[in-house]
């Protein structure tokens, strides 16, 4: 329970650290909206702009002397008047309705010095020394013009709280120097302070991120390549898969690097020239997972497309106008990944790489269709070209995830059945140990019944009890063991299994019994490899509905080898299921161990009978 439990809690946590760090990834990929609005008064240079129209955008504009406040009139210009004196300060404020990322305030005050409050707190201030209080400050102006704006940052929860600003006013009066004074309030924009540099970093992200996971996939499906290739089992497709991969992301970072900005003019579209190519390798990889006339459709529509790259290479070269042509390329690519699309759900149910890649495929189409990033050109031509880029950028996402998937799945499995094979060779010589204890207790019993008749008879005066003695000495040491291989450990594990076969019901018959008094496998592999093959036999031949319930053995030595032979009754159902992938776990010790000493092991069966022949060299040393 316990055991359980932690085991749940280290999912929750490792599912709640991926949520939240992804979603941060993913909020990096996002710009801030560079969205701004102006809030000012009046317009912006000399001139009215035509078609201007007042908006007071929910300023007010008043002047206050402690408590007392007096609202200023606005002359329909931008302007407000009834100042009470020269040089006050006055000052204007509204509630913040916009939203924008990274709120910022522009103030362009010329002259004027400011000090902005928001809900009565100071933001910013020209004079810090002053008493920074609405209805206390008296601010001067400034002996200088700015040239650059005033910008101020604003809190993020800014929305419905109340910006003050307070502006100084000329005490000279500046050209009109009269008793009531027109006031003209600073010009003020709120805008994303950030949205710059936010756009830069999200493009960056959305160039780095897809580049760094289809990097590391395409070096893990490389490595994985490799590893099949030391095994001796190199698989194409996985090549294929790191090719895909790679040239997917030549075609990305080409428009990172602006080739052409330093190369020089280049005859080809290197962008367009790796992404065809990695559109082909990834019809030769889905291909590669397919079987039968579906493997074969799809290749040939990966050739059809390889020739398409080739003519689309030679029209950018030679720049001939060819828009039909053009307009046609990519249907052979729409079709390729169309057909590769059907035929992996087609063969859904035998293929687990088909078992992740149709549905991820099917998830990333319906929702690139919901929300909306696809508008169709006015010209029916284009409609192709416009389906294959997402359709392809989705599949090669789908299929490397699909093929990382796959290899984590089939490691997993493999690593299972390494586990599975470990434990049944240790039960194995388990069971031998089992059967050699049990084989040396008879031996000591017989021993000990033998000398104990012999007392008994020495003793005896009776004839006819001395006779009845003999008679059970005799037959005591003419008890032979079944089979007399003239190899100790192999006539113990036979003696033991076929003793058990028979209470079994089983018929037992052995054709020849010889064998060399010492092999050249080692004691725990000539103990796995006969249990093994005496337990496949038991099994076969105890199932329900065999025809005939029998084990033939037949062992001898040829040619410098030892050959074992062993025929059992079987039925259709257990040979499907011994020869089924990822099952007969007792046959794959037994190839394992023949695959050290020649690799000639041989299977044959039929709809009655199972025969397994594992000849073993004997001119190799002992281990």
């Amino acid at each position: 329970m316990k055991k359980e439990t932690r085991f749940w809690g280290a999912v929750i946590l490792t599912l709640t650290l991926c949520v939240l760090f992804g979603g941060l990834l993913l909020a990096c990929m996002r710009p801030m909206e560079d969205r701004a609005y102006d809030l000012s008064l009046m317009w912006e240079g000399e001139a009215m702009p035509e078609g201007w129209v007042y908006d007071q955008k929910g300023w007010v504009v008043f002047t206050q002397e402690g408590d007392a406040v007096n609202e200023l009139t606005p002359n329909g210009f931008g302007g407000f008047d009834n100042l009470d004196e020269l040089g006050q300060t006055f000052y204007f404020s509204r509630v913040f309705s916009e939203e924008v990322d990274s709120p910022t305030l522009r103030l362009g005050t010329a002259n004027s010095t400011v000090t902005v409050f928001l809900d009565g707190a100071v933001l910013y201030t020209d004079c810090p020394e002053l008493d920074n209080r609405i209805g206390s400050l008296r601010l001067p102006m400034l002996e200088w013009y700015r040239e650059e704006p005033v910008l101020v940052t604003l809190p993020q929860n800014y929305q419905g709280r109340t910006l003050t600003i307070a502006q100084s006013t000329n005490p000279s009066g500046g050209e009109k120097a009269e008793p009531s004074l027109t006031v003209w309030p600073c010009s003020v924009t709120l805008y994303c302070g950030h949205a710059y540099e936010s756009a830069l970093i999200a493009d960056s992200f959305r160039t780095a991120v897809p580049a760094a996971l289809v990097f590391a996939s395409g070096a893990l499906l490389l490595a994985l390549f490799t590893m099949r290739v030391r095994k001796g089992k190199p698989d194409l497709g996985t090549l294929c898969g790191g090719l895909t991969a790679f040239s997917w992301l030549a075609g990305r970072l080409s428009l990172a690097f602006l080739p052409n900005a330093q190369l020089g003019p280049l005859p080809v579209d290197v962008s367009a020239l790796a992404r065809e190519l990695s559109l082909t390798l990834l019809l030769v990889f889905l291909a590669s997972r397919l079987t039968g006339r579906r493997r074969m459709a799809v290749g040939l529509l990966a050739g059809a497309q390889g020739v398409t790259a080739l003519v689309e290479i030679a029209l950018q070269i030679t720049e001939w106008p060819v828009l039909l042509l053009q307009a046609a390329i990519p249907v052979v690519g729409l079709a390729g990944l169309a057909a590769a699309l059907l035929c992996g759900a087609l063969e859904w149910k035998r293929s687990w790489f088909f078992r992740v890649f149709c549905p991820l495929t099917a998830a990333g189409i319906v929702l690139w269709a919901a929300l909306g990033f696809w508008q169709f050109p006015g010209n029916a031509l284009g409609i192709p070209g416009l389906l294959l880029r997402p359709l392809a950028g989705m599949m090669t996402a789908a299929a490397l995830a699909a093929a990382l998937a796959e290899a984590v799945y089939w490691e997993i499995d493999r690593r299972t059945e390494v586990r599975l094979l470990l434990q049944r060779g240790a039960l194995a010589q388990n069971s031998y140990e089992a059967l050699r204890q049990q084989h040396e207790q008879v031996m000591k019993l017989r021993h000990d019944m033998i000398n104990h008749f012999r007392y008994l008879r020495q003793t005896t005066t009776d004839e006819k009890t001395a006779e009845y003695l003999d008679g059970l000495i005799g037959e005591n040491e003419k008890i032979r063991p079944v089979i007399q291989s003239g190899n100790e450990m192999l006539n113990v594990i036979l003696n033991g299994k076929l003793s058990a076969a028979a209470d079994a019901g089983i018929a037992v018959e052995v054709a020849r019994t010889q064998a060399p008094d010492k092999l050249p496998l080692t004691d725990a592999e000539l103990c796995s490899l006969m249990m093994n093959l005496l337990d496949n036999a038991i099994e076969a031949a105890s199932a329900a509905g065999v025809k005939r319930r029998y084990i033939k053995l037949d062992m001898h030595v040829q040619n410098n080898y030892f050959v074992f032979t062993c025929e059992n009754g079987a039925t259709p159902d257990w040979v499907k299921k011994e020869t089924a992938p990822g099952r007969g776990l007792g046959i794959k010790i037994i190839k394992q161990i023949a695959a050290r000493y020649g690799n000639l092991f041989d299977t044959e069966y039929g709809d009655d009978y199972y025969r397994v022949t594992v000849p073993l060299s004997l001119r190799q040393p002992r281990k």
